[in-house]
């Protein structure tokens, strides 16, 4: 179980929980900071990554985690959390299970996954590492656009995969979060 003194701030409370990740190395930085490109990148100016992707993602999003609820009992979660023993490390994953051994990751796409991209299996096995979870439920819905422009989600329900701890991965994340440390990352 996570302790309490670990969930900082919801991300409903968005100037809270923006305040809250400077000086933490999250998830999504850690995932991209993992190549060369995205290292020199994330030690740069923060980007405004939100554009009509993001916010239909966002809106989704629900949707999305009340499959991971009704189906495998995932709760939807927006606490930004810290990594037991280092609370520079943080993340906040979509869904917690109620005894923390399960979290969930949802995304929208627009193009189906045959595999999961690199960057968001990094970015889950961060948030499997901060929460000391042992799997991620990982889902996934298409995103279209209408005649007009408009997203719609043309599938019923999420694509499902289960993603578990990967160990070595984590360590190479550690490494690469802490380097983002030293090098003065702040964001």
């Amino acid at each position: 179980m996570i302790e309490a003194a670990r969930f900082l701030v919801r991300q409903s409370e968005r100037d809270r929980w923006l305040n809250a990740r400077i000086g933490r190395v999250t998830a999504t930085t850690v995932a991209k900071a993992a190549t060369p490109a995205g290292f020199t990148a994330a030690l740069g100016v923060p980007s405004d990554y939100t554009n009509e992707f993001y916010e239909f993602g966002s809106e989704a999003e629900s949707g999305i985690l009340e499959h991971a609820h009704r189906e495998f009992g995932i709760l939807p979660s927006d606490w930004l959390i810290t990594a037991e023993h280092n609370d520079k490390h943080a993340a906040t994953a979509d869904g917690l299970s109620i005894d923390h051994r399960e979290i969930a990751e949802a995304k929208t796409t627009g193009t189906d996954w045959k595999t999961i991209p690199a960057v968001y299996r990094r970015q889950v096995q961060w948030q499997l590492y901060v929460t000391g979870a042992e799997r991620c439920l990982f889902l996934w819905q298409l995103r279209l656009p209408d005649d007009l422009g408009w997203f719609y989600t043309p599938w019923l329900e999420p694509k499902t995969v289960w993603i578990e701890r990967d160990p070595d991965m984590i360590d190479d994340l550690r490494d690469v979060a802490d380097r983002l440390l030293e090098a003065g990352y702040e964001h």
